[in-house]
This record gives structure tokens, sequence and C-alpha cells, in this order.
């Protein structure tokens, strides 16, 4: 049915926003930290892009593991699942997977930044110009999409490790998958989770990206246009 398909949308959508907050707050941090010891290029924006992924995870393994278990229909609804993680597990019940999740979220985190910058400076050079805002968009896409795809075994392992049908920890489960289901299972799903990520990495990226230079024009009195 329709309801389906929007199964666990209330933590994602209720956490999402201090969950980017986060993000972007600790992401800018380490940018500026890198800023004063004068250091540009791949190597920083994959540390700001981890650093960000790490600072939303205090909020964003709590959603995943209602999201997926609502969605697992191991709880009715998340408001159902909170009362009964913590009744049964304490806290720490909604950090299950922790290991698991950052180790997906921060490389994906880090790969779609690093991309997102690469393809900005390479687009800038093949058309003597920076990117629009639309353009933006496609290079967060593209961009998300690539870090998907290399993530999408430890999604496997993620999900499985969430969801309960899974133990052993992140190694035991992904040699358990290889063994029992061949390796191929470990790419189970990347084509949802590209057609899902894109489109996530295409608004964040590009819509920050946007923001920021018009919040910089605004402050330095610089034209957005003129900004790199």
């Amino acid at each position: 049915t329709p309801r389906t398909f929007v199964k666990g949308i209330l933590p994602q959508f209720v956490l999402a926003f201090p969950a980017g907050a986060l993000q972007f707050a600790c992401y800018e941090w380490a940018k500026d930290r890198f800023a004063d010891l004068q250091m540009v290029g791949a190597f920083p924006e994959v540390v700001c892009g981890a650093v960000g992924a790490l600072g939303a995870s205090v909020v964003r393994v709590p959603q995943e593991v209602l999201k997926q278990r609502v969605q697992a229909d191991i709880y009715p609804n998340a408001i159902a699942g909170l009362r009964t993680v913590l009744t049964n597990e304490g806290p720490k019940g909604l950090y299950k997977g922790y290991f698991a999740t950052i180790s997906r979220d921060v490389p994906w985190n880090a790969l779609s930044f690093m991309f997102f910058a690469q393809a900005k400076d390479v687009f800038k050079k093949v058309n003597g110009r920076t990117a629009s805002n639309e353009e933006n968009l496609a290079l967060g896409a593209l961009s998300g999409m690539t870090a998907a795809v290399i993530m999408t075994p430890v999604d496997v392992v993620k999900t499985r490790l969430m969801t309960g049908g899974a133990t052993g920890g992140i190694v035991g489960t992904f040699n358990a998958i290889v063994k029992e289901e061949g390796a191929a299972t470990l790419m189970k799903g990347v084509v949802p989770r590209c057609a899902f990520l894109a489109p996530l990495a295409a608004l964040t990226l590009g819509l920050y990206d946007g923001f920021a230079k018009e919040l910089v024009s605004r402050r330095i009195g610089v034209p957005v246009a003129e900004l790199e």
C-alpha cells in the first residue's frame, strides 16, 4: 500500500533538523581549523566531511535505529519503538549498531564532500567559470551517488546489525554474508540507495554551497559571482 513508502518518516523528519545542524556546525568548525593551518585540497575536505558526520551521529544513529525497525515492522511506529527501546535496553539501545552506522556515514559524508569539491574544481578548469546553483545540484548528485555505490556493502552490514538480523559485529557479519550468501549480496539495494542518496546529496551539497556563498557575499560585500 502507499503507506508502506512512508514507514519510518517521523524519526527521519523530526531528527533531520538537529542532525543537519550538528553536521554543518562540526563541518564548518573543522574547516576553520584547516584554514588556520592554511591547508586546502582533497585531504581537508575528507576530514571536514568526516568530522561533520561524526557530530551528526549523536542524533543520526538513534534516528536510524528507530527508522529501520519501524520499516522492518518490528515496531508499529517510532514513538512505540522509542518507548520499547528505552524500557528494554535503556538509552544505549538507541545506539545499537553505532560503529556500523558511522563506518558507513562517516566515509560517505567524507567522500561526498571530497568528490563535490573536486567536481567543482574540474568544472571550473574545463568551463573557465564556477558552476551555477543548478549545476552544483548535478555535481552534488553525482558525488553522492558515487560515494553511495562505494559504501553500499557497509550499509548492508549495518542494516543487518540494526534490525537484529545478524550478530558478531561488523567483521563477523561481513564474513557471514560473503560465506553464506555470496559477495554479490553486499551490493543488495544499491539502486534504491543511489536513488535516495543522489538527490539527498544534490540538495545537501548544492543548497549548502549556494546558501554559504550568499551569506559570505552579504557579509563581505562581494557579489556571489566573484566568490570562489
